[in-house]
């Protein structure tokens, strides 16, 4: 019996954004995933430095922007970009899934009424954490 559900923003030419959850019907958390190929702008000697950085940003920001509608504290942000493929002149994949659990009451992820917000999360964490980024630019494909 399937009941997950995934919907997708097409927000940015530059991202895939997608929302889901794994139950539909009583939905108590959802994910949010923004998916892309970062190039790096300049040679740096330690990417980890730079993605643990990135990942405090986004968290940081996310906290910034969540309505209402979830818990603040129960944030999980996944931020995955592999350090040991990241050289000058290609593109490394990168995707940041972040988990919001939410309050009462229950809606599904293509709600009328959650889309906007979800929307709106995944335009503020583009446009201020990955648009504004001075280690990479990002790009949809690989090529």
């Amino acid at each position: 019996m399937k009941r997950g559900k995934e919907v997708e923003l097409p927000l940015h030419n530059n991202y895939s954004v997608v929302s889901g959850t794994v139950d539909n019907k009583q939905p108590k958390s959802i994910y949010i995933q923004i998916s892309s190929w970062g190039l790096p702008k300049t040679e740096h000697p330690d990417y980890e430095k730079v993605l643990r950085r990135k990942t405090s940003r986004i968290k940081r920001k996310l906290n910034e922007i969540i309505g209402n509608d979830f818990h603040k504290n129960r944030c999980i942000v996944d931020f995955n970009m592999a350090s040991s493929g990241i050289s000058q002149g290609k593109r490394s994949y990168m995707c940041v899934e972040m988990t919001l659990f939410k309050k009462e009451p229950y809606l599904p992820v293509n709600s009328e009424k959650l889309k906007p917000i979800l929307t709106n999360i995944s335009e503020e964490i583009i446009n201020n954490v990955f648009e504004k980024d001075e280690d990479f630019d990002f790009f949809k494909r690989k090529k």
